[in-house]
């Protein structure tokens, strides 16, 4: 609801919409990553320190969003910044729960072979998952746009939520094996540069 009075519905709306195919992705082939023991918490739960760390990029977005709005600051493309966000984490959530599926697995740092389910590790159907992710982000994005679906604006929003998926697995791959960065962390990280990206193009544009 917060994110509802920092934004708008639409933001809202954007938010149920990430949220639900998220809930879809963590539960699909939920069976095989009990068998490996592979899936998030008991039942496909994420703990509260990961869920804290995905969301706050979007929450301190709309709250710069309301401080514009307040002081009467020039507009910037805030909505699309959120949908950044969300893309990037939506990428991730897809390209580890259905990628999961696919046994060839490589590390991005190497591409050397890899077991699945382990940090920094790609593969082919990861990979499409996580551009699915972040396509059903992006185009939502658009249909949910006031001044109607900018296609160049949706592109950049799926592939900077790609983008930001593939910085997640190199700073999972370095950072959190290693223990020197929690997955939260991790999931802001690549987030946040997801977002910064979309900030510099957006200006330039």
């Amino acid at each position: 609801m917060a994110v509802s009075f920092l934004g708008s519905i639409r933001w809202l709306i954007l938010l149920l919409i990430f949220a639900v195919f998220s809930h879809l992705a963590t539960k699909a082939y939920f069976d095989l990553k009990q068998k490996n023991k592979l899936q998030e918490g008991e039942k496909g739960e994420r703990k509260m320190s990961n869920v804290f760390y995905a969301g706050i990029t979007g929450l301190v977005i709309a709250f710069l969003n309301v401080t514009t709005i307040i002081g009467r600051y020039p507009y910037f493309h805030y909505f699309e910044l959120f949908a950044i966000s969300l893309s990037v984490i939506s990428a991730d959530t897809f390209a580890s729960e259905i990628g999961i599926i696919d046994r060839k697995v490589y590390m991005i740092t190497n591409l050397k072979r890899t077991a699945p389910g382990i940090n920094g590790g790609v593969s082919v159907i990861g990979q499409l998952a996580a551009l699915l992710g972040a396509s059903i982000v992006g185009i939502s994005y658009g249909l949910l746009s006031v001044g109607g679906f900018n296609t160049l604006h949706v592109v950049m929003v799926i592939f900077l939520g790609f983008i930001g998926c593939q910085i997640d697995s190199y700073l999972g791959a370095i950072f959190e094996n290693k223990g020197k960065l929690s997955k939260g962390e991790v999931n802001f990280i690549a987030s946040f540069s997801g977002v910064i990206l979309g900030a510099l193009f957006l200006y330039l544009l």
